[in-house]
């Protein structure tokens, strides 16, 4: 894969990143518990699958 094509495909999953950390962040301030900890296990969610599939986009080239 083309490099510009990892780094486009990097900023596309870290906008969206930040676009769904956003949504979590706001479920965690509604007034429920269960609001609050949606939000915490979808931002902790965001901590293992972001590093994980940033780096499937750069190691596809690397293992031919």
């Amino acid at each position: 894969m083309k490099g510009s094509i990892k780094l486009a495909l990097t900023i596309l999953v870290l906008m969206l990143a930040v676009a769904f950390l956003g949504r979590f962040l706001d479920w965690m301030n509604l007034p429920s518990d269960r609001w609050f900890w949606s939000g915490t296990v979808g931002a902790l969610l965001l901590l293992v699958a972001v590093p994980s599939v940033l780096a499937v986009i750069w190691r596809l080239e690397r293992s031919k």
